[in-house]
């Protein structure tokens, strides 16, 4: 089975997406900070209970 040449797929692809936006480049976040640091404060919860799970007394 013989390949086809892949410039004229390369062109092709180019005039499909010349118009077309790939990549979002607005860092806006949705996230209040208050949401943001509730969640870190209940991971950081989690961890430091899960660590006396790990420590077995010798």
């Amino acid at each position: 089975m013989a390949v086809a040449p892949t410039d004229s797929i390369d062109k092709k692809l180019a005039r499909l997406y010349a118009q077309k936006t790939t990549v979002n480049l607005d860092s806006k976040s949705t996230l209040s900070p208050e949401d943001f640091w509730n969640s870190m404060s209940i991971i950081a919860m989690n961890n430091k209970s899960v660590m006396n799970f790990r420590v077995r007394p010798v």
